[in-house]
């Protein structure tokens, strides 16, 4: 009898706390020092890689200084056939080069850093990403499963995996194929797991980089939820919290606009 979909999901999500948590917060440190040296960490994926950027900011629960570096040809493909459909966005993230196009957008701080997921290792434009943050002098976080990327090579220019150019490497412990329930009868596997431990991965890098910053002596910023109504105490909260959104939302809009600001990189 096959392993229940759930059970899969509590195995997976065990063996990354059993085998990742050291690196997860060497990774949170270093988002912690681009945070308090006035930049942002950039999360940046593409497809399903997508839902971990979704989970770093703006949510409740999430940390001022992490920024979805998101596209939307890259993520927006729930039409599934016709216009922005999966194919269009199979061969987007398949194009080596436009990293370098969506790059060419903004400015960074060589204080800032890359995180990167690409579940199979040999997203193109992810690819293209992390070389580029690499080659400016950033430190590369990697979200990835090393199981699939070692039962692939890579047809990128560079010749690399993404946990081969990464400074870090945080494996999401995905079986190859990312698929991990066997259907009788069937050569193909149900149940995807990279997207359970990537968006856990992310949670666990804000939450370990304010505790981080809290350590040292700093104030995290992060967003509290607004959903509060109907009673006096309900609606305090609200107000309360309606506040601190229009703080955050200020200090993220300060620390975005610097990636716009023309001059020497």
């Amino acid at each position: 009898m096959s392993k229940s979909y759930l059970a899969s999901a509590i195995e997976i999500l065990q063996q990354v706390e059993a085998t990742q948590s050291d690196k997860i917060r060497t990774a949170a440190g270093w988002i912690a020092d681009a945070i308090e040296a006035d930049g942002l960490a950039h999360f940046f994926g593409a497809g399903h890689s997508h839902m971990a950027l979704e989970e770093a900011f703006p949510r409740n629960g999430g940390l001022v200084g992490l920024h979805p570096l998101s596209e939307l040809a890259l993520s927006y493909y729930t039409p599934v056939i016709g216009n922005s459909g999966i194919y269009q966005m199979r061969y987007f993230q398949s194009v080596e080069g436009l990293g370098e196009v969506i790059w060419k957008n903004y400015r960074f701080k060589r204080t800032d850093c890359f995180v990167v997921y690409t579940n199979t290792g040999v997203t193109k434009v992810a690819l293209d990403i992390a070389g580029f943050a690499k080659t400016e002098g950033m430190r590369v976080i990697a979200v990835t499963s090393l199981q699939h990327a070692a039962a692939t090579g890579t047809d990128h220019k560079g010749g690399k995996r993404l946990h081969e150019i990464a400074d870090l490497v945080i494996d999401n412990c995905s079986v190859v194929g990312d698929a991990m329930v066997d259907i009788p009868g069937s050569e193909d596997k149900a149940g995807a797991g990279s997207s359970i431990t990537s968006i856990a991965i992310t949670n666990a890098l804000s939450t370990e980089a304010a505790l981080e910053l809290a350590r040292r002596g700093h104030s995290p910023m992060v967003l509290p939820s607004p959903y509060f109504e109907g009673t006096p105490e309900g609606k305090a909260r609200r107000a309360r919290a309606e506040k601190r959104w229009d703080e955050c939302m200020a200090e993220y809009s300060r620390r975005y606009a610097g990636m716009f600001i023309r001059g020497d990189r």
